[in-house]
């Protein structure tokens, strides 16, 4: 049954004082504000009665779902009433009006239909445990499961009859998506959800250096690398493999634990890397020389070490010895695997290559110098 809101009147009071009844003033109480704590079920479909627990329902004159009036509404107590879902309701908060200003539900009602669920698509497609996944679909009031391949999400939110959010849970495997309602199911997604494995850091080197030094990351699961920190400072770091990332030591690094993150999760370094506290390595090279034509220099540069920094982008001087004193006449830098060639202006003489010092990795990682043996070119 409704309850009519009444209010009194102008006329009301002008008619009383006709009457004679002076002695008693009629005032109308201000009702208290509805709110909305619980209500059960928390989806149905239409027709489907719903009680609803909190408190100010004295005076009720309706129930809104989601802002479609009930069919029909029972005041039960000023903590509880029961309303049934009309046709047309759309997901939302439910109201209990009464002559004062009521406050919706915090939770939302869900519609649902009588038919089974379907899964249209879902975003993203890729993700590690503890991440947030929307599918998208029809027919998902009253979602009974949802599950991640073969394991069951233990936490996910119903937004509305098209849509869940729900977080892939532990033990998670690439697979399918599946979504079982009261309405049938389960509904099965056309491609596979893929699980991201945690990654791990097993070694890096060197373990100590300065600021700029460059650290190779050594661990699995490292594809797709989002952010890399020496004990909380992040660095940039250059395209990871699954096996392998290299970051340069930022600026304000201290010295701590390394940390990878990829969409799996976050790796930590079981040792500490030490800041500041490099020894200087030296690297030795060599650089070649051949002469031909009229003519071009060419040659590369060897580290024998196998420090491959020391022969990339490295500045070659061509040198030609006149008069007792070598003197430059060309210059080149080297590729990524050390060759280099310069065409230069035919002259018969000796000529020689210089690869000049390198510093790298903040002083860490010195490239030496080093000189081709003379060459002797003829017309």
């Amino acid at each position: 049954m409704r309850f009519p809101k009444r209010k009194v009147t102008a006329r009301a009071t002008a008619l009383a004082l006709a009457l004679g009844v002076t002695t008693v003033l009629v005032t109308a109480l201000p009702a208290s504000a509805s709110t909305i704590t619980s209500f059960t079920p928390t989806c149905g479909v239409a027709a489907t009665v719903v009680t609803i627990t909190g408190s100010g329902f004295t005076g009720m004159s309706d129930v809104l779902f989601n802002g479609t009036s009930s069919t029909g509404e029972v005041f039960g107590s000023d903590t509880s009433v029961t309303a049934t879902v009309p046709a047309g309701a759309t997901a939302g908060p439910i109201t209990v009006e009464t002559p004062a200003v009521d406050t919706p539900s915090t939770a939302s009602f869900i519609p649902a239909a009588a038919g089974v669920p379907t899964i249209t698509s879902f975003a993203p497609t890729t993700g590690s445990v503890g991440s947030s996944v929307v599918i998208t679909g029809t027919n998902f009031g009253c979602t009974s499961s949802v599950m991640f391949n073969t394991t069951a999400a233990t936490t996910y939110v119903v937004n509305s009859a098209t849509q869940i959010t729900a977080t892939v849970p532990v033990g998670a495997t690439t697979g399918p998506l599946h979504v079982t309602t009261s309405g049938g199911g389960p509904a099965n997604s056309a491609t596979n959800f893929t699980v991201f494995g945690g990654p791990t850091i097993t070694s890096f080197t060197p373990t100590s250096g300065n600021v700029g030094t460059s650290v190779v990351i050594t661990g699995t699961n490292l594809t797709g690398v989002t952010a890399v920190k020496f004990n909380g400072t992040t660095a940039t770091f250059t395209t990871s493999t699954a096996t392998s990332v290299t970051a340069t030591v930022p600026a304000g690094a201290t010295t701590g634990k390394i940390t990878v993150t990829t969409p799996g999760g976050t790796a930590t370094s079981a040792t500490d890397f030490t800041v500041g506290a490099g020894a200087v390595t030296k690297h030795g090279r060599s650089v070649s020389l051949k002469l031909k034509n009229h003519l071009v220099a060419s040659g590369t540069v060897s580290v024998a070490d196998g420090f491959n920094a020391c022969r990339s982008h490295v500045a070659v001087k061509i040198q030609r010895l006149k008069g007792g004193v070598w003197k430059t006449v060309g210059t080149d830098q080297t590729t990524t695997t050390g060759k280099y060639k310069k065409v230069l202006a035919d002259k018969t003489g000796k000529y020689r290559a210089l690869a000049k010092k390198k510093v790298l990795n903040g002083g860490d990682d010195v490239c030496k110098v080093d000189m081709s043996p003379a060459r002797t070119h003829h017309h």
